[in-house]
């Protein structure tokens, strides 16, 4: 697995893969990835997996024709540590230092006036926008993409500079109108803004209970009436966070802490209050409506651990480190009806057929939810059939489980589910492709880009094809040496028009 944490070089010149098995004939576009691709700068070395500078990948298919290349993000995060040859952009995990070649007193001052603007080492996701394509990370910061080149575009898009927001998720919902929805974090007061991107504007707010700790979140939910927002138990502790360059120099991700003790048009809070039990969770699945009922599918960790895990000294030749890290697909079921007051605290206010999740009505006035699990083992990083599906009722979604080391396909329906292993493989999150003029929910493919390590430093990379409906393999497109990738945490697949 350690192959996974590894520092690749960039491979900028297309390769034909060598294509085994039988890729359909329809499936004709570029699967994108991004993901760390570096994690050392000099003689220094980033703390955390979202810290290493974003490499992006590209599958180009054209039936059995395959072809991959990738690219680093020219990023200032990437082009400032390659000038000056060390860590120059404080990250999510790792703080910068200052110039060891400034005299005492300004690298002091530095640590209080840091001039340098939010991190703009987008490795986490790729976002679509009509003909454009944007690389992603948890700040407000937004890099342009070629979908062919991998090029960087020079501008930088800085959201915060249209909309007063500190902290954005890299997991934006496309509504079935083009509309594009996201959700924010504002941690101070609302400052002067000029004109928006692409006319963004703030629907709605929610107040959070300490502004000193900030509520960490990395996606929501989006139905057809509302956004869905899980105020998870972990916290963003802003103390710690101004004091971690003088005490772990691990950044944001220092002054993390899990704490178990604690209508999309207009923007409005519903007043009813959901409560469960703590739980932490990076990915939701999908999120509907059915019956004056709010259906809420995520990937929960109840021990809140996920975060320290992905530390790379964890994570490289740990034993048990991701295996301590239980993450189960659990279903909550929120009653949207008015809840009578006069409700017995036994009776279950769940109607829905074939869910064993159930709500409570507390003498407070909460509802206290208890979810399901949908599906059996570990899994994260879900995707399902997007288009036709996200805000509706749906029957499968695809993840990787928790070792990543397994490509999983969930029947939500049945409780069970079919997978895909080799040995010395590990697949990226996996991307569903339906069919052109399909009907059944799970005709198409399933696209992941795979590493297979064989030993030790050896590793080679190949794009596996999946059938969706009985999760077989139907093709593999393996390429040549001396082309290497990591871990890749999202993507899209953008068809050729």
């Amino acid at each position: 697995m350690d192959a996974l944490f590894t520092s690749v070089e960039e491979t900028t010149e297309t390769m034909q893969a060598d294509v085994k098995g039988q890729i359909p004939k329809w499936l004709k576009g570029s699967l994108l990835r991004v993901g760390p691709g570096k994690f050392e700068v000099g003689d220094q070395s980033y703390n955390h997996l979202f810290d290493g500078l974003c490499l992006i990948h590209r599958f180009n298919i054209e039936g059995s024709n395959v072809t991959y290349q990738n690219r680093f993000l020219r990023s200032d995060s990437y082009v400032l540590a390659q000038q000056q040859n060390r860590i120059v952009v404080t990250e999510f995990g790792t703080n910068s230092y200052p110039d060891p070649c400034k005299n005492i007193f300004s690298r002091f001052f530095s640590y209080f006036w840091d001039t340098s603007v939010s991190t703009d080492n987008c490795n986490v996701n790729l976002m679509q926008v009509q003909d454009e394509v944007y690389a992603m990370t948890e700040s407000p910061v937004m890099r342009r993409v070629d979908p062919d080149t991998l090029e960087t575009h020079e501008e930088t898009v800085d959201c915060s500079k249209y909309v007063a927001l500190n902290q954005m998720t890299a997991h934006p919902h496309t509504d079935r109108d083009g509309t594009i929805y996201n959700m924010a974090a504002r941690y101070g007061k609302d400052g002067e803004r000029n004109n928006p991107i692409r006319k963004a504007y703030m629907v709605g707010s929610v107040p959070q209970e300490s502004k000193m700790k900030p509520n960490y979140f990395h996606s929501f939910g989006l139905t057809e009436n509302y956004v869905v927002f899980v105020e998870q138990p972990m916290y963003i502790n802003v103390w710690k966070m101004m004091l971690s360059k003088f005490t772990s120099g691990k950044g944001v991700s220092a002054a993390i802490e899990f704490d178990k003790n604690t209508p999309k048009e207009t923007g409005k809070v519903l007043p009813t209050v959901y409560l469960s039990d703590a739980f932490f969770t990076f990915h939701h699945i999908n999120t509907y409506e059915e019956n004056g009922q709010l259906v809420v599918d995520i990937c929960c960790d109840d021990k809140g651990d996920g975060m320290t895990a992905l530390y790379l000294e964890n994570l490289r030749g740990a034993v048990g480190t991701l295996a301590d890290s239980i993450v189960e697909a659990k279903r909550y079921v929120l009653p949207l009806q008015t809840v009578e007051a006069s409700s017995s605290d036994q009776d279950n206010l769940v109607t829905m057929v074939g869910t064993e999740a159930s709500a409570v009505l507390r003498e407070d006035g909460t509802v206290f939810c208890t979810p399901e699990k949908l599906c059996p083992g570990t899994v994260e990083l879900p995707r399902i059939n997007y288009d036709r599906y996200n805000g509706r009722k749906y029957q499968f979604f695809y993840g990787v489980s928790g070792q990543l080391d397994m490509l999983l396909k969930c029947d939500i329906e049945t409780k069970s589910s079919k997978s895909w292993t080799e040995t010395g493989c590990y697949p990226s999150e996996p991307v569903f492709v339906p069919a052109p003029g399909a009907t059944a929910e799970d005709e198409g493919v399933v696209l992941s880009l795979v590493v297979k390590s064989s030993s030790g430093e050896d590793r080679s990379v190949f794009l596996l094809v999946l059938d969706g409906e009985t999760f077989g393999e139907v093709a593999r497109a393996e390429v040549p040496s001396p082309a290497q990738a990591c871990m890749t945490f999202h993507g899209i697949f953008l068809p050729n028009v």
